[in-house]
């Protein structure tokens, strides 16, 4: 309220400036495109009413603002020239953070264009929210939180028994869900240990759209309540959640500003910085002039009415509904320009499709026992394909081979299902289901040898040559290893071949998970064939391990 009975009195002075300033205005105004994101540009558009209504003039040209609201993930990559721009250019950018100028600026499009100025519009902590339901049922926020409560279970997170699920702001295109990234990835560290948590955490969370208003974090509640009986967490900016619990002050939300341990860790906040985006003179001028009467006790008035707090982080009135007035803050440092643009290549990397072409050993050495009571290494094989099919998400694009069937060093490989999306109909059934029933009946060929190096080399050049840039290409081989072909190729030209046709900007990496110790001697050259690709290897002896097998073999896509 303070806020608002400010800004009315200085609208009334403004006013009256206007009156006297309108007759000085030019019939060809210096124009100003500002592009503000969209939860703060019903506040900057205020203040650009009441900055045109004086008429300001900049070079002997009146100015005139004008403000359109824009998703700063998609003004960020139309001004990096990442994306096609839509619509005219800009002359100012607000987004909600300097995360997207450090992101843009790492491109050499955003590095010419984007003039930061130092200034920052606004601010918004980020809190970590749940609903009072869940908070009680859980106890999440009996203690103050840290990133941690957002991993999984077997990475630091709150125990399984809890049934907590993630909702995070897509990184990708929102600043809350890049810089909750960026302190998740602060507390993992930087190691090899660290990466397998990293990817972990990028599979098990669900990926939304911005929970940056009282609309969408009203979806969020509704599906976050019985019946649904989902016991979901997620990050929101303080403006909103304020803005949520006006509309509803006998339901508010249960939010906590994270804690941390040192002062990279604690809690990060959208900045809103102001930034310079032409370079024509005239409009340059004038976005300056606009970027310095951002800063007026007026402007800054108006920001805090609009639930923000002002640039040096004064807020308005907290209500007591929400309870942050009484809660510390540790504002986390700010991210370096590299970190933003490092993390949110590695999300990318994380959570790109997949492509992947299976091979499966139908050898007769698939016949062997496998060690574990009753079962075979084809029946370990099979159980451990079918258990990794379910982690795949239908989008993944997948087809399979049997290699091992055939006696013919020139026919090395039958296809069994073609490539295609797992969520397609093939017939009567999803790909999905066919290929579930086909590993469930999978036998060995009694009268099959296995050409394993130059069915690797036949699948590798499938997928070269068919690559695809929007998923992650790889060949996945379920063998014994026990090469029984006359007359295939070795492990070292197999290598060779790899290597010629390796191209790391076109990258096909091969996946290996060898059964059994039959081939255990030969599981060196198997490592040889993974690596040459930028893939991995893997020995497995048991179905359970496929689950941290995918995850380990994901992880290789963030490996330094």
């Amino acid at each position: 309220m303070i806020a608002v009975v400010i800004a009315a009195v200085c609208m009334i002075t403004l006013t009256a400036k206007a009156v006297v300033g309108r007759a000085s205005c030019s019939n060809a105004p210096a124009l100003v495109n500002v592009a503000a994101s969209n939860d703060i540009a019903p506040a900057i558009q205020t203040v650009a009413n009441a900055f045109n209504s004086q008429n300001p003039m900049s070079a002997g040209r009146c100015v005139q603002v004008q403000v359109d609201q824009a998703d700063s993930a998609t003004e960020a990559a139309q001004i990096d020239g990442q994306a096609k721009r839509q619509g005219a250019a800009v002359d100012a950018w607000i987004p909600d953070s300097s995360l997207w100028v450090d992101v843009a600026r790492s491109y050499p499009v955003g590095a010419q264009v984007v003039q930061p100025t130092g200034k920052s519009v606004a601010r918004s902590p980020l809190l970590l929210v749940t609903t009072k339901a869940v908070a009680a049922a859980t106890g999440i926020f009996a203690a103050p939180p840290d990133w941690a409560l957002l991993l999984p279970s077997s990475v630091g997170g709150p125990p399984a028994s809890m049934g907590i699920s993630v909702d995070l702001p897509d990184p990708t295109t929102t600043a809350a869900g890049l810089a909750s990234l960026i302190e998740v990835s602060r507390q993992l560290g930087t190691n090899a240990v660290a990466r397998t948590a990293l990817t972990e955490f990028a599979l098990g969370v669900q990926s939304t759209e911005d929970f940056d208003s009282a609309t969408a974090l009203a979806q969020f509640v509704e599906t976050t309540r019985p019946p649904v009986d989902r016991k979901a967490v997620t990050v929101a900016t303080e403006q909103a959640v304020l803005a949520y619990d006006k509309t509803r002050p006998k339901a508010p939300l249960d939010a906590v500003y994270a804690t941390g341990s040192n002062p990279a860790l604690g809690t990060p906040e959208l900045d809103y910085p102001y930034v310079i985006t032409t370079s024509q003179a005239a409009e340059r001028r004038a976005a300056v002039k606009f970027g310095n009467y951002l800063e007026t006790s007026y402007a800054q008035s108006v920001m805090r009415a609009h639930g923000f707090r002002s640039r040096g982080g004064r807020t308005d009135v907290l209500p007591r509904s929400a309870g942050l007035a009484a809660q510390p803050m540790q504002l986390a440092s700010a991210a370096s320009p590299t970190e933003a643009a490092a993390n949110l290549q590695d999300w990318r990397r994380l959570t790109l499709g997949r492509r992947d072409l299976v091979l499966v050993d139908v050898s007769p050495a698939m016949n062997q026992p496998s060690g574990l009571p009753n079962l075979t290494l084809e029946q370990v094989l099979t159980q451990t394909a079918g258990l990794g099919l379910s982690l795949f998400p239908d989008s993944t694009q997948m087809g399979v081979w049997q290699i091992g069937k055939s006696s013919s060093v020139s026919h090395p490989y039958t296809e069994v299902v073609p490539m295609g999306q797992l969520s397609a109909n093939v017939g009567l059934l999803t790909r999905r289901a066919q290929l579930s029933q086909i590993l469930a009946s999978t036998t060995t060929s009694p009268g099959g040898s296995l050409a394993l190096y130059d069915a690797i080399l036949a699948a590798y050049q499938k997928l070269t040559a068919t690559y695809q840039p929007q998923y992650v290409n790889a060949v996945i081989l379920l063998t014994s290893g026990v090469d029984s072909a006359h007359g295939d190729m070795s492990a070292s030209a197999l290598v060779t071949k790899l290597q010629k046709l390796y191209n790391p900007n076109r990258k096909v990496e091969i996946i290996i998970l060898q059964f059994g110790s039959q081939g255990a001697a030969n599981f060196p050259a198997l490592q040889q064939i993974a690596n040459a690709t930028g893939g991995a290897a893997f020995q497995v002896t048991n179905p359970a391990q496929v689950s941290q097998v995918f995850i380990e073999a994901t992880s290789q896509r963030v490996a330094p």
